[in-house]
């Protein structure tokens, strides 16, 4: 009893240990991310919603394991960015860095801004996110931790979602290259299968011996192209961790693109394989539902290992095993980060945030947490109120009742429902009182998933050419409209004609986010509603493009958004203008800094020929010219190589001052670089002799 008290009392000891040393690192980070929370919370609370609901973002759950794993295996690098920076010279350290992140940061925000006003605002706001990181980690800190950081990231740009025109394009010609590769092994296997690619997705139709036949319609979600995404975002985390020249890490995307291919055409082959010799049930829920998720680790798995087989790729597993030199441990006794003589990281993670840092964090959150508060910009258009729905069925409530107009409820495709997994697809209609008008219907979907609401042009033109075959229609017109003046509601305004049935259709559509009572259930869900106009001929088009927006406006107004422009919003020229400044500012900063160095080399090095001593001469010969041997050279290096050359033993403390003197003539650098997957401290010569 008294031993398990001892252990317990041990644990807490550790435990309180390591919190009185690392609190402060902790209070940092938790701050770091509440900076890009609030400023991202909404488009990351959308983006999650999808990964769970959608195939297309499933990826995005992988985010945090390997952001992670990369952060860990180069949390030496960061650390030894941020201990070299103590020993920059203070001329090196003009705030330069503050002013490129700053500069980076407001990018990221008008990015940002300029997306809340597309159609496709959460692309925009994800594609933002890197960058705003990026900025942020060189405002703490500094250009040699965002080289660290790197990585982590491009990873970030994954979060992006990819635009559905392009998905469903490059989904569509997987679609049937894998179609017809898993006909030809079907047939070859003697399974009874027809395939047909005249009309939408390439469907295999199984003919069992009894019962009906089973078609198996391979859409975008079956082409493999989720499941590519998902290879793309772990080859960049491959790249990272692996040693191999750059050109075998290219290789890694071809290899495992085919590795993935050939997977996908096994999954499709199998579902089909599992209907005809067990059951459609178990073909569904067993091949098709964990397929996916499966193959994507089977292929990460294969593509790893051909790797290292074919290519002779291997992970790095850790550090070199270098023994410490003579120097190591005294200068560790000292509470050195470096070892000056061989350039060994001591790896002391001990030291506090400093005070400068925790000023520019807190600068940082209150700047961001103004700019969230001040720019009311969601994702999409919110409805104020709760919206009480008794059935979906012949309920009007949804949408107004206009003036002239009379509003009817048609009817409610459940078939198109239960194919694109929504909750409700509706169909109302406008009938004018003045009969020259045309009737306006309304569509109004409704969805868990914004992936579940496929915009008009994909369904029209995109899926259409990515099976080698001409639109459904010809695009007349095409462009994005605001609505609701003074608000950041913007629909997309189409206008098609249909040679075949030959109708011209001029449609208005646009998302929104509402939260819907059915019952005793409250539920928050994505809707789209579209306006449709069918004319046979059509005259004028600016006729039907304005009674779109006429109504299309009475009915966003109904939804009541509470998205405003905000006078921060306003002030985006303004912001533009500060934008050019920091960087016409940066640019001249680095310019005049270069000259200034450049003539500070050039007048030191002319009197430094002249009065310099034999020793700070040989010392910065020698170092000249291991620098056209190798990138840069340890103190220990450049001792031996002085040794080598007059036969004479030069003194750590004296060597280290010789070169901190040539150092403030300008003529050598100190920097840190990695060899053997370990950070060293070297010195580079910055002058040809």
């Amino acid at each position: 009893m008294v031993d398990v008290m001892e252990k317990a009392l041990g644990k807490i000891r550790w435990i309180t240990s390591i919190f009185k040393d690392y609190w402060q690192h902790a209070l940092a980070l938790s701050l770091f991310l509440l900076i890009i929370g609030a400023v991202y919370w909404r488009d990351l609370e959308i983006l999650i919603n999808e990964a769970l609901h959608s195939e297309a973002l499933s990826h995005v759950l992988l985010m945090p394991f390997f952001v992670g794993v990369l952060l860990y295996w180069k949390r030496d690098s960061f650390k030894v960015a941020l201990a070299f920076d103590s020993l920059r010279k203070k001329s090196e350290r003009m705030f330069f860095d503050e002013l490129v992140g700053l500069s980076l940061c407001l990018i990221a925000f008008l990015i940002y801004w300029y997306g809340s006003y597309m159609f496709y605002p959460l692309e925009y706001h994800m594609l933002s996110l890197p960058i705003f990181v990026a900025g942020t980690v060189l405002v703490l800190f500094n250009l040699k931790a965002l080289k660290a950081l790197a990585i982590p990231l491009v990873l970030l740009v994954f979060l992006v979602p990819i635009p559905s025109e392009i998905a469903y394009t490059l989904g569509g010609g997987l679609a049937n290259l894998n179609t017809q590769a898993s006909y030809t092994l079907l047939k070859g296997l003697g399974v009874p299968v027809t395939l047909n690619t005249t009309y939408g997705s390439p469907t295999i139709t199984l003919a069992k011996p009894q019962g009906m036949p089973i078609p198996f319609t391979i859409g975008v979600a079956c082409s493999g192209i989720y499941m590519l995404t998902a290879f793309f975002m772990f080859a960049v985390f491959l790249a990272a961790i692996m040693q191999a020249p750059l050109l075998k890490k290219a290789l890694i995307f071809l290899l495992g693109f085919a590795v993935f291919e050939v997977l996908n055409i096994v999954r499709i082959t199998s579902i089909v394989s599992a209907a005809y010799f067990l059951s459609e049930e178990i073909a569904m829920l067993i091949f098709h539902s964990a397929a996916g998720l499966i193959l994507t680790f089977i292929g990460i798995f294969i593509t790893l290992g051909l790797s290292e087989k074919l290519l002779g790729i291997k992970v790095a597993t850790g550090k070199a095993g270098t023994p410490p030199c003579p120097e190591c441990s005294k200068l560790r006794e000292k509470s050195q980060n470096f070892c000056l003589n061989c350039g060994r990281f001591f790896n002391p993670f001990r030291r506090k945030p400093s005070k400068i840092f925790w000023a520019k964090l807190t600068l940082l959150l209150i700047g961001c947490c103004l700019i969230s508060l001040s720019v009311n910009a969601p994702v999409f258009a919110i409805s104020k109120e709760t919206i009480e729905v008794t059935s979906w069925e012949g309920t009007t409530a949804i949408l107004p009742q206009i003036p002239e107009y009379s509003l009817v409820f048609l009817y409610r495709d459940i078939d198109y429902e239960r194919l694109a997994k929504q909750d409700a697809s509706l169909v109302y209609a406008y009938f004018p009182a003045n009969l020259s008008k045309p009737v306006t219907y309304v569509l109004v979907n409704v969805a868990n998933s914004i992936s579940n609401l496929h915009n008009w042009e994909v369904c029209l033109i995109s899926w259409q050419t990515a099976h080698g075959r001409y639109p459904l229609v010809e695009v007349l017109a095409s462009k994005d409209m605001p609505l609701l003046e003074g608000n950041q509601l913007i629909a997309k305004y189409l206008v098609f004609h249909n040679p075949e049935e030959k109708y011209t259709q001029f449609t208005l559509y646009w998302y929104e986010r509402a939260t819907f009572k059915i019952g005793a259930t409250i539920q928050q869900r994505f809707v789209r509603i579209s306006l449709v106009i069918l004319v046979w001929k059509a005259s004028s088009h600016q006729q039907y493009e304005s009674q779109l927006l006429e109504l299309g406006d009475a009915v966003a107004q109904h939804w009541k958004p509470i998205k405003t422009q905000s006078l921060l919003s306003l002030g985006i020229p303004a912001q533009q203008t500060l934008l050019a400044f920091s960087i016409a500012l940066i640019i001249i900063t680095k310019m005049a800094q270069y000259t200034r160095d450049w003539r500070k080399r050039i007048n030191n090095l002319k009197i430094f020929n002249n009065i310099a001593s034999p020793t700070d001469k040989l010392v910065l010969q020698t170092l000249t010219e291991l620098g056209k041997t190798k990138e840069a050279a340890t103190t220990a290096e450049i001792s031996s190589a002085i040794k080598n050359k007059t036969g004479k033993t030069v003194k750590l403390e004296r060597l280290v001052e010789r070169l901190n003197h040539l150092r403030e003539y300008g003529f050598v650098k100190m920097d840190i670089i990695m060899r053997d997957n370990s950070p060293t401290l070297v010195w580079k010569s910055l002058v040809s002799l």
